[in-house]
C-alpha cells in the first residue's frame, strides 16, 4: 500500500464505494482497521455481493440506495440508513448534498501503458464519483480486466491504493420457475425482431431472455447486464442493428454475474461500459426507438402504484432505475412493463392489493402490468377502468376482495 489511507479520511468525510463486482472489499476492509477512531465518518454504497459493510466500525454512518441482500439485514437492524433515489438522481447527489462525494473508493486495474485504470465491469456511479471526488483511493486488482466506455481513470488520480490478486465477487446464475416462464411469454408478445430491452437482472429477467431467444436483431440497454445477456450477443440473437443510438453496441452501466460473464464481458468488444449519466439518462432513452423496458414489483395497487421496494414492512429492494425507464421508454415510442406474479407464499397473499405499502412508480408513469393472469394496458385510462383491470390481473381467490376494496374506494 502507499500512503495510509487515513491520512485521507479526516473527521467528516463522505466516502462513496463502487458496488457489485466493482465493490472494493480488500479496500474498504483496511478502511475499517485504519479509520475506526474517526469521528462523523459517512459510507454510501449500492449493492454488495460480499456483506463487506457488516465489518464497519460502529462510528460510521452507512447509507444506501438499495436494500437487497445483506443490506436489507442492515437495513432492518437499524445499521444502515436508506437514501431513496432514482438510479438518475445519483450523480447530482454525488456532486453536491447529503451524499457529496469526498473520497471516490473504487476497484481498478493495474494502469496500462498510456497509465490508465480500468473501472472493468462496473462503471454505472464509480465513474462518477471518481471523476468529481477531490480524492480517489483504489484497490487495484490484477484480475479487473479493462472493458471500453466509462471506465478509464488516470492511475496518477489515485491518492492512494492497495494492491491485490483477488477473484471477482460472482452473482450465480438463476433458474428461473414455471410460473415466471408464463409471465415472461405474455411478456414476450411486445417484443418484436429489432425492439431494444431492458430487463432486470433474476428470475423474471432470465424467464424474459428465455422467450425472447428467437427473436432477430435484439438490442440492450440497461443498467445491468449478466451472463445470458452477453451469451446472446456471442450467439447473434443480440445485434443491437437497429437502435436508435449505439447501433451495434450492448450498453451497460455493469456486469453482474458469474467470473465466465466477466470474461465474455472482457472479450468482446461490442459491449460498452457507460456511467449512470448515459445509461439513465431519459434524453438518450428517447432515443433509442423501439424500446421495451421490462421491471418487476413486489406490489401493484388498483390505481397502478408500484411497490418495488418493501414486503411485509422490511426493505427488501428499491428505487433503483426502474421508473427512469418506466417513463423514457415511453417517450421513445416504445413500452413500459410491470410485472410479477399474483401472489406469494403459496397463493395465500396477493401481490394485487388495495394500496401499496410503499409507492415507488407513480399511477401515472405505469404503462403495462402483467401477470400469469393477464395483462392491463393502463395508458389512458380511468381510475375506475384502471382498477378493474388490475383485479383481473389477481388470482381468482382473491378477486372478490380487491372488488369490494375499489367499491370502497368509490372505484
Amino acid at each position: 500500500m502507499t500512503q495510509p489511507v487515513a491520512h485521507f479520511i479526516p473527521p467528516g468525510t463522505s466516502l462513496i464505494s463502487g458496488q457489485t463486482v466493482g465493490e472494493p472489499t480488500v479496500l474498504l476492509e483496511e478502511i475499517f482497521r485504519s479509520v475506526a477512531g474517526v469521528d462523523d465518518v459517512k459510507l454510501f454504497g449500492g449493492m454488495s455481493l460480499t456483506g463487506v459493510f457488516s465489518q464497519a466500525p460502529s462510528n460510521f454512518a452507512l447509507s444506501t440506495f438499495v436494500g437487497i441482500g445483506r443490506s436489507a439485514e442492515l437495513i432492518a437492524a437499524g445499521r444502515m440508513d436508506l437514501v431513496p433515489c432514482h438510479m438518475s438522481d445519483l450523480p447530482r447527489n454525488l456532486r453536491a448534498g447529503s451524499l457529496r462525494a469526498d473520497v471516490a473508493l473504487v476497484l481498478v486495474s493495474p494502469p496500462n501503458r498510456e497509465g490508465m485504470c480500468s473501472l472493468g465491469p462496473s462503471s454505472d456511479y464509480a465513474w462518477t464519483a471518481a471523476c468529481v471526488a477531490p480524492v480517489v483511493l483504489a484497490e487495484i486488482n490484477r484480475q479487473v480486466p479493462t472493458i471500453p466506455g466509462d471506465t478509464a481513470i488516470p492511475f496518477e488520480n489515485i491518492r492512494a491504493y492497495v494492491e491485490t490478486d483477488r477473484a471477482l465477487p460472482e452473482q450465480p446464475r438463476v433458474r428461473p420457475s414455471d410460473l415466471e416462464r408464463a409471465i415472461a411469454r405474455r411478456i414476450a408478445s411486445y417484443v418484436g425482431n429489432g425492439s431494444c430491452i431492458q430487463v432486470g437482472v433474476g428470475r423474471l429477467g432470465e424467464a424474459v431472455l428465455e422467450a425472447v431467444g428467437g427473436r432477430k436483431d435484439l438490442g440492450v440497454h440497461s443498467g445491468m447486464v449478466g451472463d445470458t445477456v452477453l451469451e446472446m450477443v456471442q450467439e447473434g440473437v443480440i445485434t443491437n442493428a437497429h437502435k436508435g443510438i449505439d447501433t451495434g453496441l450492448t450498453v451497460s452501466g455493469s456486469v453482474l454475474g458469474t467470473a465466465r460473464a466477466v470474461a465474455m464481458a472482457s472479450a468482446d468488444r461490442r459491449l460498452r461500459m457507460r456511467s449512470i449519466d448515459y445509461t439513465h439518462d431519459p434524453s438518450v432513452i428517447a432515443r433509442l426507438g423501439d424500446v421495451v423496458c421490462i421491471n418487476s414489483a413486489i406490489e401493484v395497487d388498483l390505481l397502478g402504484q408500484v411497490n418495488a421496494e418493501v414486503a411485509d414492512g422490511v426493505y427488501v429492494g428499491g428505487v433503483g432505475g426502474a421508473v427512469d425507464f418506466l417513463r423514457s421508454s415511453v417517450q421513445a415510442g416504445g413500452r413500459s412493463i410491470v410485472a410479477l406474479p399474483s401472489t406469494a407464499k403459496d397463493g395465500a397473499v396477493s401481490r394485487i392489493v388495495p394500496v401499496v405499502q410503499r409507492v415507488t412508480a407513480l399511477r401515472s408513469d405505469i404503462d403495462l402490468v402483467i401477470t400469469e393472469h393477464g395483462v392491463a394496458d393502463l395508458r389512458g385510462t380511468t381510475e375506475g377502468e384502471r382498477a378493474s383491470r388490475i383485479i383481473a390481473l389477481a388470482a381468482p381467490r382473491h378477486r372478490d376482495r380487491l372488488r369490494l376494496a375499489a367499491a370502497d374506494a368509490g372505484l
